[in-house]
Formats: C-alpha cells, sequence, structure tokens
C-alpha cells in the first residue's frame, strides 16, 4: 500500500515539471540547470540521510520526516517567482524527496529476502503509483494549465507523506541494531576502494543515460504535436513495461543471475536511445517505450539484487544512498544538465550522446562481471 502512494509526486514531475517550468518563462538551458541541480543536491542528502538511518537505527523515522518536508517544499514551489526563487525553492524539495526511496527501497530488499518476499511484486506498486500520477496529470493537463502542475505535485507530495505512515514494522530480524563486524574505515575501504564503486559507476551511467529522456522528452513529443494526454499515455506504456517485468522479478533472477539481468538491461538502452534519435511515427514511439523494461527495469533489478549480494547488511543503507547520490545525483545531474544545450542545438539527436553513455556503462561492466570474483559471484547467484 505504501508503494503505492510513493511515486505519485514523481509521476507528475518527471514528464511535466519541464512543460511548467516552461510555462513560467525559462528557457531550455535554464531548465536543465533546475532538473539537473534537483539530481545533483541526492547526492549530498541521500548519504547524509542514509548514514542518519544506519547510525541511529531510525530508518523508517528519517522517511517519514524526509517525506514531509518535501510535501512542505513542494507547495513552497507554487508561491514563488523568478528564476533563482523557483531554482532554490525545486533544489530544497529535492533535498529532502532524495532518500525518501532509496530507504525504502533499501528496507524493501531486506524484508524481501528475510521473509521469502518477492521484491519485484513490491516496487512495481512504486511503478503503477508512477503511472498513475504521469498518465492522471497528463489527462488533467488537456483541461488544465500548464502552470496549474505545481499544485498537481504537491498534491501527489501529500500522498507520498501518507504512504510512508503506511509502511509496516521492519522485521524483529532487521529492526535489531547489528553488531560491528569492522571498523569505519573498513566501511569506507569496502564502499570506496573496492571493485564495489566501479559497479556502482556502470549502474549510475545506465541511469544516468536516462538523462534525455528525464529532462526533454515530453518537450520533444510536445514539439511533434502531440497532446498532454498522448505524452502521458507514452510514459504510462514505457511504466506498464517496467511493471510487466517486476511481475515476475523472482523467475526472471532465478533463471538468468542478475548479472546477465544487468547487462542485458544496458544493451536494451543503448539500443532504445538509438532508435528514438530518429523515430517520430507515435505507434513506433510507444513500441520503443516498451524498452524502458530493459533500460531502467532490467538494469535497476540487476542492481538491487547484486548490492544485496554485495554488501553486507550493515552497509546495505549506506551502500542504497551512495548508488541513489551517484546514479541519481551526479551521473543524472550532468546528464541532464548536458542534455540542456544539445537538445537547444540538435533536438531529437540528443539521444546519441545517450546510446553512447550506455556504451560506456556497458565497457565498465562487462569486464568487471568477468574479472571481480565479488561481482562475478553477486551476477551469477
Amino acid at each position: 500500500m505504501a508503494y503505492a502512494l510513493m511515486m505519485l509526486g514523481s509521476g507528475v514531475q518527471l514528464p511535466f515539471l519541464p512543460l511548467w517550468l516552461a510555462a513560467k518563462g525559462i528557457d531550455a538551458p535554464g531548465i536543465a540547470f533546475i532538473v539537473a541541480g534537483m539530481m545533483a543536491i541526492r547526492m549530498v542528502s541521500a548519504p547524509l540521510f542514509g548514514w542518519v538511518a544506519d547510525h541511529f537505527h531510525k530508518r523508517q523515522q528519517v522517511i517519514m520526516g524526509c517525506a514531509v518536508m518535501a510535501f512542505v517544499t513542494y507547495s513552497g514551489l507554487g508561491f514563488v517567482e523568478g528564476f533563482w526563487p523557483i531554482a532554490l525553492m525545486a533544489l530544497a524539495a529535492s533535498f529532502f524527496f532524495a532518500p525518501v526511496f532509496p530507504l525504502s527501497e533499501s528496507y524493501s530488499v531486506d524484508a524481501s529476502a528475510a521473509l521469502g518476499l518477492d521484491y519485484g511484486r513490491m516496487r512495481l506498486w512504486a511503478s503503477l503509483s508512477f503511472l498513475t500520477g504521469s498518465l492522471g496529470s497528463g489527462a488533467l493537463l488537456t483541461k488544465l494549465d500548464a502552470l496549474d502542475t505545481v499544485w498537481l505535485m504537491a498534491g501527489s507530495m501529500g500522498l507520498s507523506v501518507l504512504s510512508t505512515f503506511l509502511l509496516p514494522a521492519e522485521p524483529e530480524a532487521l529492526a535489531k541494531p547489528k553488531p560491528k563486524a569492522a571498523s569505519s574505515m573498513g566501511a569506507v575501504r569496502f564502499l570506496f576502494a573496492t571493485s564495489f564503486p566501479l559497479f556502482l559507476l556502470a549502474a549510475g551511467l545506465a541511469q544516468a543515460s536516462h538523462g534525455m529522456m528525464y529532462s526533454f522528452s515530453s518537450m520533444h513529443w510536445q514539439s511533434l504535436g502531440f497532446s498532454s494526454l498522448v505524452i502521458g499515455l507514452m510514459w504510462a506504456v514505457a511504466v506498464m513495461a517496467e511493471v510487466s517485468l517486476l511481475a515476475f522479478s523472482n523467475r526472471v533472477i532465478e533463471r538468468f543471475g542478475p548479472g546477465t539481468i544487468f547487462l542485458a538491461g544496458i544493451t536494451g538502452g543503448a539500443v532504445r536511445w538509438l532508435l528514438l534519435s530518429f523515430v517520430e511515427s507515435l505507434p513506433v514511439l510507444l513500441v520503443l517505450q516498451t524498452l524502458h523494461a530493459a533500460s531502467f527495469a532490467m538494469t535497476h533489478l540487476g542492481t538491487m539484487h547484486m548490492i544485496r549480494l554485495m554488501v553486507p547488511e550493515r552497509l546495505r543503507n549506506r551502500a542504497q544512498a551512495l548508488h541513489a547520490a551517484l546514479s541519481g545525483g551526479i551521473l543524472m545531474s550532468t546528464s541532464i544538465w548536458a542534455s540542456g544545450p544539445l537538445y537547444h542545438h540538435f533536438g531529437a539527436k540528443t539521444y546519441l550522446a545517450m546510446m553512447g553513455i550506455s556504451l560506456v556503462a556497458l565497457l565498465i561492466a562487462v569486464p568487471l562481471l568477468r574479472v571481480s570474483p565479488r561481482v562475478r559471484a553477486a551476477a551469477d547467484t
């Protein structure tokens, strides 16, 4: 139930925030700056609150507090005018919302392993939540003004707050503080000086290749003459493809292993971006949107399972936070920031740069899965 409400706000924000910013008179480089900044600030807030959750063993309380502050700051966007006030309020909103989902993911992965549940079948409700937000807001915005988007985001974030209070209590085995089997320096060495950072880099690049999609695809589709409802539909198709995979995630992982799924996802992303560089036909675009099951869902599923298998339990909140900071923060913000001027000059051909990012991720991942004993062992489990 918590997952069913948690991503409503993101479902509104991701497709339609750029359109709202454009309606406020902000140009493409300015939109790229704000959206990229909202991603970049995650590199600070996600690890910070991940450390707080680990140190004080208060994961659920941290999730709830951050969600409340995110709702307050997203609501504040409706009361500010001008580039810098909007940018600063948007950064504050992202700062507080950034830890909510990765910490919830950490809890879900741990709990599913501890209780024998299917993580993917829980996670798909977050995808359906995103779908409801994107498709519902797309339909509403055919009747409302683009400037009303901010109130749809704020209201959806209010439901996200409610979702955090619906999180079940952690299983007893997870709620108890764990004995420290190694020093803090041991934790630092594991998180920063083993093959694990290279794995995070490959995973982060694979997700960062979505930068053009997440920032300017809606504007591109609008320029092709598609309505807000059709744009919401295209996002909905992507999410439904993602959900279809997640519904059978345990079977997929057991059949192929997380490493194979991880590589297949990155490869699917490269193919998706290549084709999106040239396609303008709505039926073909809808078909290509189903590749979100590969570029996002397979990559994410492989990443989550490999983090669970590689990382000691006492470090998983921090590992998830580092993944969020690198993937959704540093790398994604760079990708989105670069997409601004690239889209301004080259339009849809910006997807070719996203394909290049996917290929770099593959160049890191393929040898890593072959050479690193730790990564190879997790990949084949």
